[in-house]
C-alpha cells in the first residue's frame, strides 16, 4: 500500500514535526483511504471530516503542540466527543450526543491528533465479533470486538491508531484477527470517564495502532489519574526494563487444558517464542493459572456490574437494545448480591494467583495465545455450540480479572492468508517494557509491515 497512509504512527508525527508533511496532507490522504476502503471494511460508525480539517488546519498554522501533532486517529464509538454523538452502536443510545469530552480525548486533543471519526463496536462493547465492521484481510471473515472498527480501519490503513477498550479481550482479540497491535493497560492507569461503561472492575481503555512504538506513543498521551475518574490510580507507568534482563515465561501444559486450541495458533506461539528467545534473558516453563478458575466469577461480575450501568437505559429504551445485549443484561440484572460479593471474592483469590506468576516463578512476563482459535467467519455465533464469549476469551479475560497490562502482536498468518497473533502479559504498571519487548520483536521480524490487498476494492491514497 503506497503513499503516506502506510507509514507509522511514530513516522507520520515525525514527518509533520519536520515539515516533511502538514497535518491536512496526512488528513486528505486518510480521508481518501477511507472513501476507498470503507465500503468494503466498514470500519466507521460516523466520519467528522469538516471538523478534522478545520483542526487540521488550525495544526499548520502553529508550531507543534505536543507529540501527535497533525496525526489522525479514530476513536471507538465509546468515546464521549463533544458535539458528536456517541452511540455504542446501540439504537437506544441514537442521538445521544455528549456536552464534553472524555479525558482520554481531551488529553489526544491538547497533544495535537486529529480525530477523523469514530469506529464501529460491538453493541455497547458487548461482545467479541463487531458485525458492523469486516475484516480487511477478508471481507468475509469477523474483525472481533468489541473494538473491531479500530483494529479494521488500521489494517485497512484508513488512519494511523486508534482507542480501544477492553473488558475481556476487546483491544487484543481485533487486533489479533486484524494483524495490528495493542495495548491492554493495567487496570487504573488510563482514565474512564466519558466512556459508556459495561464494568467498573473489567473495563480498560488502551491504544491500538499497527506497532508497538505507536501504542506507546499513544499511550504515553493518554495515562495519568484523572480526578474526573475516582477509580483511575495514582500510580504511573513504570520505567522500561530492558529486554535483554528479562526472563519470558512459558506456561506449561495446565494452562491450555479443557479447551480446544488451534494447532496453527499453537505453531505461531511456538515461532514466537523461539524469536523472543534472542531477545530476552531466558524463556522458562511457568504454571499460570487456567481460566476454567476465573470465567464463572468474572463473568458474574461483569454481568451485573453492566445490569447497574445500564439500569437506566434498560428502564427507558430496553426494546431498543439488541437481543444479544439484553439478554446479558437481564441475566446480570438477575445475579443475587450474594453471588456477587462471592464472585468478588473468587476474582480476588484469582488476581493473587495471577500476580504470584510474576512475584514466586522469577519472570517478568509471560506469552499466551490471544484466541484459541483463527479468524472466524463472518457472522459466527458460536464454536461448536458454545457462544463466542466463552469460547475465544479463554485467555484475554483472564487478564482482566487480574487487572494487569497485555500487549497483543502480529504473530504470523495462517495456511488461509489471515492473521495470527500473541499476547505478553506483564507486571502491574509495566506497559513500558511490554512496548520495549513488542519493539524489539517487530524489530526482527515483518509481520507488522504487511497490508492487505485491497486494491480490488480500493485505491491506495498517493
Amino acid at each position: 500500500m503506497p503513499g503516506p497512509t502506510a507509514l507509522s504512527l511514530v513516522e507520520a508525527a515525525t514527518a509533520v514535526r519536520s515539515g516533511e508533511t502538514t497535518a491536512v496532507a496526512l488528513l486528505e490522504a486518510c480521508l481518501a483511504r477511507i472513501e476507498a476502503t470503507e465500503l468494503v471494511v466498514s470500519a466507521f460508525a460516523s466520519v467528522q471530516a469538516d471538523e478534522a480539517f478545520a483542526t487540521a488546519a488550525k495544526l499548520d498554522r502553529r508550531d507543534p503542540i505536543g507529540p501527535l501533532h497533525g496525526v489522525p486517529i479514530a476513536l471507538k464509538d465509546l468515546f464521549f466527543t463533544k458535539g458528536i454523538a456517541t452511540e455504542a452502536n446501540c439504537d437506544a443510545l441514537s442521538g445521544f450526543v455528549p456536552d464534553c469530552d472524555a479525558s482520554v480525548v481531551a488529553r489526544l486533543r491538547a497533544a495535537g491528533a486529529v480525530i477523523v471519526g469514530k469506529t464501529n463496536t460491538h453493541e455497547l462493547a458487548y461482545g467479541v465479533s463487531c458485525p458492523a465492521s469486516h475484516n480487511p484481510w477478508n471481507p468475509e471473515r469477523m474483525t472481533g470486538g468489541s473494538s473491531g472498527g479500530s483494529a479494521a480501519a488500521l489494517a485497512a490503513g484508513q488512519v494511523f491508531g486508534a482507542l480501544g477498550t477492553d473488558t475481556g479481550g476487546s483491544i487484543r482479540i481485533p487486533s489479533n484477527y486484524c494483524g495490528t497491535t495493542g495495548i491492554k493497560t493495567t487496570r487504573g492507569v488510563v482514565p474512564r470517564d466519558g466512556l459508556h461503561l459495561i464494568s467498573w472492575t473489567y473495563d480498560t481503555v488502551g491504544p491500538m495502532a499497527r506497532t508497538a512504538a505507536d501504542c506507546l506513543a499513544l499511550l504515553e498521551v493518554i495515562a495519568g489519574q484523572s480526578k474526573l475518574d475516582p477509580w483511575s490510580s495514582r500510580m504511573t507507568l513504570a520505567s522500561a526494563s530492558a529486554p535483554s534482563e528479562l526472563v519470558l515465561g512459558v506456561p506449561d501444559e495446565s494452562f491450555f487444558e479443557g479447551f480446544d486450541t488451534d494447532a496453527e495458533v499453537r505453531a505461531v506461539m511456538e515461532e514466537a517464542i523461539d524469536e523472543l528467545g534472542s531477545i530476552v534473558s531466558e524463556v522458562r516453563t511457568v504454571k499460570v493459572p487456567n481460566n476454567a478458575e476465573h470465567f464463572a466469577s468474572g463473568a458474574s461480575i461483569v454481568f451485573a456490574e453492566s445490569a447497574a450501568l445500564l439500569e437506566e437505559l434498560r428502564a427507558t429504551s430496553n426494546d431498543r437494545i439488541g437481543e444479544e445485549a439484553r439478554a446479558i443484561l437481564a441475566d446480570g440484572a438477575a445475579i443475587p448480591g450474594t453471588a456477587l460479593a462471592a464472585a468478588q471474592a473468587q476474582r480476588v483469590v484469582f488476581e493473587r494467583a495471577y500476580h504470584d506468576v510474576f512475584e514466586h516463578q522469577g519472570v517478568q512476563l509471560f506469552i499466551a495465545p490471544v484466541n484459541p482459535n483463527q479468524v472466524l467467519p463472518h457472522g459466527t455465533s458460536d464454536i461448536s455450540g458454545v457462544p463466542l464469549i466463552p469460547s475465544t476469551t479463554q485467555f484475554t479475560f483472564p487478564v482482566n480479572g487480574a487487572g494487569l497490562p497485555a500487549i497483543s502482536l502480529p504473530g504470523g498468518f495462517a495456511k488461509d492468508g489471515l492473521p495470527i497473533g500473541f499476547q505478553l502479559v506483564g507486571q502491574p504498571f509495566d506497559e513500558r517494557t511490554l512496548a520495549a519487548v513488542g519493539e524489539a520483536f517487530q524489530s526482527k521480524t515483518e509481520h507488522h509491515h504487511k497490508f492487505p490487498d485491497l486494491s480490488s476494492t480500493a485505491t491506495a491514497a498517493e
